[in-house]
């Protein structure tokens, strides 16, 4: 073999051996990196679903809850959305509202003093305007019982009677105060309260004022009388005038609207707050004394005729009467606030912030049923049974909406 074909050899070889050690090193330190093109169709990563080998189930990184739910991740004990049941609890308006009352048929009315409109909401939330007029400034609202008429009355000592359904007023004279209607709607008690104690009387007078008459002369006891037509239309009024019968026990006087003697009802504890049944055969009442820590209390008496303290029982529930309604005779609901201060019947403002639970309580059965506290730990203002009897509807007095609980 001569030189030259040596040389040429030599060379090949020498190249050869450069290629193979240059692929070596390629393979070596830079293809096991490179990143693999994707295939015509496959998922590029982060989209779409993982892909599973055969007979196994796909895997995710998407954090999941029981039952394989995608969703957030959870904290330990935290229940998903999507298992959490539906609250009892619903807004059905949610402005201020005030002076919540049962309309006749069934739904609740109320006063928004903010756009100074009354309204009539039912159950599922649907609210009508009673009237195109608006009322500014409204301080109190006496309702009727069986119709949509209302005494209004205003921080200048303006009253006015409002008939909602004929859009007509009358106004009432200044010096009458604390009104309630008959049962009927047909007439109204009041206090007249003249500038001197001879001028001042216990009233009965047609709604719009006319035909007054004086039941009882009220003289220096105007404020230990306090008007409350009875269901049974016997009753108007009830007095603090009664004979003394010991610190912690009360006679009050039940007055009727043609001046008769009906006996005495008798109470153990003071500040009475009332709440006539239906029927207007029994009186819820809440009272307070030393034995109860000056805490309100809840009874119930018979009030009626001969049977004025038949039956007269504690409930041991701690509540005013007037955060209770009747959804008949025999049953009630109430809100009871989940702990009162010492001295709460004294100052009943220490209250204004504690939360209400509902509870229901089976007068003839003698149970008595927490059903909870409604969502938001609100402080219940005013309580009415909804048509339906499944739910109640209440007012919030921190924030002053419309709500439904779920009985």
């Amino acid at each position: 073999m001569n030189e030259r074909v040596k040389r040429i050899l030599m060379i090949i070889i020498f190249l050869i051996i450069v290629f193979g050690a240059g692929y070596l090193l390629y393979l070596f330190f830079f293809k096991s990196t490179a990143p693999k093109p994707p295939e015509a169709g496959a998922p590029i990563a982060g989209q779409g679903l993982p892909k599973a080998a055969p007979g196994q189930r796909a895997t995710s990184t998407t954090p999941t809850g029981p039952g394989g739910l995608p969703g957030s991740q959870l904290a330990p004990g935290q229940i998903p959305s999507e298992l959490i049941p539906e609250s009892r609890t619903q807004v059905l308006y949610d402005k201020t509202t005030r002076a919540l009352s049962l309309a006749p048929n069934g739904n609740a009315r109320l006063y928004d003093p903010l756009d100074g409109k009354f309204y009539r909401v039912d159950a599922q939330g649907n609210t009508i305007p009673l009237s195109n007029q608006t009322f500014y400034d409204v301080q109190d609202v006496d309702w009727g019982k069986q119709s949509d008429k209302a005494i209004l009355s205003y921080p200048d000592g303006t009253k006015t009677l409002y008939d909602f359904t004929t859009d007509k007023q009358v106004t009432l004279p200044k010096h009458w105060d604390d009104f309630d209607f008959s049962p009927q709607d047909d007439a109204i008690a009041a206090k007249s309260v003249g500038n001197n104690e001879s001028n001042r009387f216990l009233i009965v007078s047609n709604p719009d004022g006319t035909d007054a008459r004086a039941v009882e002369e009220l003289g220096e006891n105007q404020d230990k009388v306090h008007v409350s037509w009875s269901p049974n239309n016997q009753i108007i009024a009830y007095s603090f005038t009664g004979d003394p019968i010991g610190f912690d026990r009360q006679s009050v006087v039940l007055l009727g609207k043609n001046g008769e003697n009906f006996k005495s009802l008798i109470v153990e504890g003071r500040g009475l707050v009332p709440n006539w049944s239906p029927n207007g055969e029994n009186l819820l009442y809440s009272v307070y004394n030393a034995s109860n820590g000056y805490r309100p209390e809840l009874w119930i008496s018979g009030a009626s005729g001969d049977n004025i303290n038949a039956n007269r029982r504690n409930l041991s529930i701690q509540t005013w009467a007037d955060k209770c309604v009747w959804q008949d005779p025999d049953t009630l609901f109430c809100a009871v606030p989940v702990g009162l201060e010492e001295g709460a019947g004294l100052q009943r403002e220490v209250a204004n912030d504690v939360s209400d639970s509902i509870y229901k309580i089976d007068l003839k059965a003698g149970q008595k049923i927490n059903l909870g506290i409604p969502d938001g730990a609100p402080t219940i203002d005013k309580l009415i049974v909804a048509p339906d009897g499944k739910s109640v509807m209440y007012t919030d007095r921190n924030t002053g909406k419309l709500m439904k609980y779920a009985l």
